[in-house]
Protein backbone atom coordinates (compact mmCIF):
# COMPACT_ATOMS: atom_id res chain seq x y z
CA UNK A 1 0.00 0.00 0.00
CA UNK A 2 1.26 3.69 -1.03
CA UNK A 3 0.03 7.20 -0.17
CA UNK A 4 -1.36 9.50 -3.12
CA UNK A 5 -0.98 12.93 -2.39
CA UNK A 6 -1.53 15.96 -4.78
CA UNK A 7 -2.23 19.45 -5.12
CA UNK A 8 -5.16 18.91 -6.93
CA UNK A 9 -7.08 17.77 -3.95
CA UNK A 10 -7.34 20.21 -0.95
CA UNK A 11 -4.06 19.06 2.19
CA UNK A 12 -5.30 18.52 5.41
CA UNK A 13 -3.59 18.69 8.32
CA UNK A 14 -5.39 15.49 9.87
CA UNK A 15 -3.72 11.99 10.64
CA UNK A 16 -4.73 10.43 6.85
CA UNK A 17 -3.70 10.85 3.11
CA UNK A 18 -5.47 12.03 0.62
CA UNK A 19 -5.97 8.63 -1.05
CA UNK A 20 -4.51 5.16 -0.74
CA UNK A 21 -3.66 2.45 -3.52
CA UNK A 22 -3.00 -1.25 -2.46
CA UNK A 23 -2.77 -3.73 -5.45
CA UNK A 24 -6.09 -2.94 -8.15
CA UNK A 25 -7.86 -0.68 -5.57
CA UNK A 26 -8.07 2.75 -5.24
CA UNK A 27 -9.42 4.60 -2.12
CA UNK A 28 -9.57 8.11 -2.20
CA UNK A 29 -10.51 9.83 1.38
CA UNK A 30 -13.92 11.99 1.40
CA UNK A 31 -13.38 15.04 -0.51
CA UNK A 32 -14.83 18.76 0.92
CA UNK A 33 -15.55 21.18 -1.45
CA UNK A 34 -12.93 23.26 -1.22
CA UNK A 35 -11.08 24.35 -4.13
CA UNK A 36 -7.18 23.73 -3.87
CA UNK A 37 -6.08 26.27 -5.43
CA UNK A 38 -7.16 28.62 -3.15
CA UNK A 39 -7.89 26.47 -0.08
CA UNK A 40 -10.79 27.71 0.57
CA UNK A 41 -14.77 26.30 0.65
CA UNK A 42 -16.77 26.74 -2.16
CA UNK A 43 -20.00 29.07 -1.67
CA UNK A 44 -21.91 28.85 -4.49
CA UNK A 45 -24.82 26.46 -3.22
CA UNK A 46 -24.77 22.80 -3.21
CA UNK A 47 -25.01 21.68 -6.94
CA UNK A 48 -21.23 24.03 -7.13
CA UNK A 49 -20.00 21.79 -3.64
CA UNK A 50 -20.76 18.71 -4.66
CA UNK A 51 -19.09 19.57 -8.53
CA UNK A 52 -16.09 20.50 -6.33
CA UNK A 53 -15.70 17.29 -4.27
CA UNK A 54 -15.80 15.55 -7.56
CA UNK A 55 -13.15 17.41 -8.91
CA UNK A 56 -11.07 17.00 -5.63
CA UNK A 57 -11.86 12.99 -6.12
CA UNK A 58 -10.93 13.34 -9.52
CA UNK A 59 -7.74 15.24 -9.25
CA UNK A 60 -6.40 12.41 -6.91
CA UNK A 61 -7.34 9.50 -9.15
CA UNK A 62 -5.38 11.68 -11.88
CA UNK A 63 -2.37 10.57 -9.64
CA UNK A 64 -2.66 7.13 -10.46
CA UNK A 65 -3.70 8.10 -14.10
CA UNK A 66 -7.05 6.95 -12.94
CA UNK A 67 -11.44 8.39 -13.96
CA UNK A 68 -14.35 8.36 -12.75
CA UNK A 69 -14.48 5.21 -16.00
CA UNK A 70 -12.63 3.42 -12.60
CA UNK A 71 -14.73 4.41 -10.34
CA UNK A 72 -16.41 1.20 -8.54
CA UNK A 73 -18.00 2.96 -5.65
CA UNK A 74 -18.78 6.67 -4.54
CA UNK A 75 -19.84 7.46 -0.94
CA UNK A 76 -22.04 11.18 -0.48
CA UNK A 77 -22.09 12.19 2.96
CA UNK A 78 -24.44 15.38 2.93
CA UNK A 79 -24.67 17.22 6.61
CA UNK A 80 -27.85 19.09 7.34
CA UNK A 81 -29.53 18.63 4.47
CA UNK A 82 -31.47 15.72 2.63
CA UNK A 83 -31.21 17.38 -1.19
CA UNK A 84 -30.05 14.59 -3.09
CA UNK A 85 -31.24 15.92 -5.99
CA UNK A 86 -28.77 17.94 -6.64
CA UNK A 87 -26.41 15.67 -5.73
CA UNK A 88 -27.82 13.16 -8.09
CA UNK A 89 -28.29 15.69 -11.26
CA UNK A 90 -24.08 16.61 -10.75
CA UNK A 91 -23.05 12.80 -10.53
CA UNK A 92 -24.97 12.23 -13.54
CA UNK A 93 -23.67 14.90 -15.67
CA UNK A 94 -19.84 13.57 -14.40
CA UNK A 95 -20.09 10.07 -13.98
CA UNK A 96 -19.75 7.68 -16.85
CA UNK A 97 -21.31 3.85 -17.23
CA UNK A 98 -21.29 1.40 -15.75
CA UNK A 99 -21.98 3.60 -12.88
CA UNK A 100 -20.64 3.14 -9.96
CA UNK A 101 -22.68 1.97 -6.66
CA UNK A 102 -23.42 4.97 -4.47
CA UNK A 103 -24.24 4.98 -1.11
CA UNK A 104 -25.87 8.38 0.02
CA UNK A 105 -26.05 9.46 3.65
CA UNK A 106 -27.51 12.12 5.56
CA UNK A 107 -25.27 12.85 8.25
CA UNK A 108 -25.09 15.40 11.62
CA UNK A 109 -22.04 17.45 10.79
CA UNK A 110 -18.94 16.68 8.52
CA UNK A 111 -15.03 18.30 9.42
CA UNK A 112 -14.62 21.30 9.34
CA UNK A 113 -18.67 22.25 8.91
CA UNK A 114 -18.72 21.49 5.03
CA UNK A 115 -22.06 20.54 3.86
CA UNK A 116 -20.91 17.36 1.93
CA UNK A 117 -17.92 15.34 0.97
CA UNK A 118 -17.41 12.60 -1.22
CA UNK A 119 -15.46 9.50 -1.03
CA UNK A 120 -14.62 6.87 -4.17
CA UNK A 121 -12.85 3.58 -4.36
CA UNK A 122 -11.55 2.60 -8.03
CA UNK A 123 -10.61 -0.44 -9.52
CA UNK A 124 -7.58 -0.74 -12.33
Amino acid sequence: MYAISTDKAPRTSLPFSEGTSAARFAFVSAQPPVDPATGKLVEEGLCAQANQCLDNVEGVLSELELTFAEVTKLTIYLAGTSDFACVDRVCARRLTKPLPAVTRLEVCSLPGGVPIAIEAIACR
